[in-house]
C-alpha cells in the first residue's frame, strides 16, 4: 500500500515538475519490481537472479514481453500485474506525454518569439516590413552568410518564416533595449534596421549603437530624405541607406555599394544619372569607342545601354556594337545636350 502511494506521488511530482522525476520514478519501479520478483519467486526460477529479474522488469514494463522469462508463482504474478505491467505502462505514458508537451511548448514559444536567442555571429534584422521575406531570401542566397543564423526582432504575432532553416524570431518592439537584448544583440555580427518608419528606426539605431559589440556593423534604412540629417547627427559607426530593393540592401550591407548611389540620388549632388538616345548610326562604333569618346571629350561616364529591342545591358562588353536608337545611361555633372557625335 505504501509502495503504491509512493509511486503515485512520484508520477504526480514528475508531471508537475520535471521529466527527470519520471525517469527516477521509472528506475525506482524497475529496481523495486526486480527485487520483489526475486524474493517471491521459487529458488529454481530464473527470476531469482537479479540480472534476469531486471531484464524481465524492463521488457514487461515496456510491453515488449518476449516471453523468455515469466513468474511461475502466484505472488510473482501479482507483482508483475501491479508493478511492471500496470505502473510501468502508466509511467511510460506519463513520460511520453510530458516529453510531447515539452516539445509542443518549445515549438509554440519559438513560433510566438518568446524564447531568447542565445547564438552568436548572427545577422539581426530589426523590424518587419512587406519586404522582410525577400530580404531574408536575398541574405540566404548570399554565400557569405551561408552558415550564419538570421534573427528577426519584430512586434508581430508569430514567426513569419517558421519553415526556413536558421531563421529565428524574437517578439517585441524592435526599437527597445529589451527586445534587442532578447535577440542577443551583443553577439550579432551584422544588424539591419528597417522598421518601416524613420522614427522607429532612429530609436532602434540609438539603442543598437549602445548595445552592440565593437566589430558589429549596422546598416539602417532611411525612408524619407528629410530624415537623413537627423540620422547623420547620431554619433556612432553605421551606414545609412535610402529606399532600395532587398537585393540592393544585402549588397549594400556586404559591398557598401549604396554610398555612391546615395550621392547620385541626392538632389544637390554634383553628379547625376542621365539617359540619352544615339541619334545616328556610326560605322564600327563599339561600346568601348563610345565610352572613351564621352569620357575624353565630355568627362561623362557611360555604364549601361538599352538596345532598340528594349534589352538593358549593364557594363556591356567592349565589342558591343552601338547603333542608332540605342539608349545610353551615363553619369554627368549636367544634362548632356548639344552632343557632337563622331562622324
Amino acid at each position: 500500500m505504501y509502495l503504491l502511494y509512493f509511486l503515485k506521488n512520484m508520477i504526480r511530482a514528475g508531471l508537475k515538475r520535471k521529466g527527470i522525476s519520471l525517469v527516477f520514478a521509472y528506475l525506482a519501479l524497475l529496481l523495486i519490481s526486480s527485487l520483489l520478483i526475486k524474493l517471491v519467486e521459487p529458488f529454481d526460477s530464473a527470476l531469482t537472479h537479479f540480472d534476469q529479474a531486471l531484464w524481465w522488469s524492463i521488457v514487461t514494463s515496456t510491453t515488449v514481453g518476449y516471453g523468455d522469462l515469466f513468474p511461475v508463482s502466484n505472488q510473482g504474478k501479482v507483482v508483475a500485474v501491479l508493478l511492471p505491467m500496470f505502473m510501468g505502462i502508466g509511467l511510460g505514458a506519463a513520460f511520453i506525454t510530458h516529453v510531447a508537451s515539452l516539445l509542443i511548448e518549445r515549438k509554440d514559444k519559438k513560433m510566438h518569439g518568446e524564447k531568447k536567442y542565445t547564438g552568436k555571429r548572427h545577422i539581426l534584422l530589426v523590424g518587419s516590413t512587406d519586404e522582410t521575406e525577400q530580404l531574408v531570401e536575398e541574405i540566404k542566397k548570399d554565400e557569405t552568410y551561408t552558415d550564419q543564423d538570421i534573427v528577426l526582432a519584430a512586434d508581430i504575432p508569430r514567426h513569419p518564416f517558421p519553415d526556413l532553416d536558421n531563421v529565428f524570431f524574437v517578439k517585441g518592439p524592435p526599437d527597445t533595449r529589451h527586445t534587442l537584448n532578447k535577440a542577443n544583440i551583443k553577439e550579432a555580427a551584422q544588424i539591419i534596421i528597417h522598421t518601416g518608419n524613420d522614427e522607429g528606426s532612429l530609436f532602434a539605431l540609438i539603442n543598437a549603437l549602445k548595445l552592440k559589440n565593437r566589430a558589429c556593423e549596422i546598416t539602417v534604412r532611411c525612408i524619407s530624405t528629410q530624415s537623413l540629417d537627423t540620422f547623420s547627427s547620431v554619433q556612432g559607426d553605421f551606414q545609412i541607406i535610402m529606399q532600395m530593393t532587398a537585393e540592393m540592401m544585402v549588397q549594400a550591407m556586404q559591398d557598401k555599394v549604396h554610398i555612391p548611389l546615395q550621392i547620385l540620388l541626392k538632389n544637390d549632388a554634383a553628379e547625376e544619372i542621365y539617359y540619352m538616345v544615339v541619334p545616328k548610326t556610326i560605322p564600327d562604333f563599339t561600346w568601348w569607342s563610345l565610352h572613351d569618346y564621352f569620357k575624353e571629350k565630355y568627362n561623362h561616364l557611360t555604364f549601361a545601354m538599352q538596345t532598340v529591342d528594349k534589352k538593358v545591358i549593364v557594363n556591356p562588353s567592349k565589342e558591343e556594337m552601338v547603333s542608332k536608337g540605342d539608349g545610353i545611361w551615363l553619369i554627368a555633372q549636367k544634362r548632356p545636350i548639344n552632343i557632337a557625335w563622331p562622324p
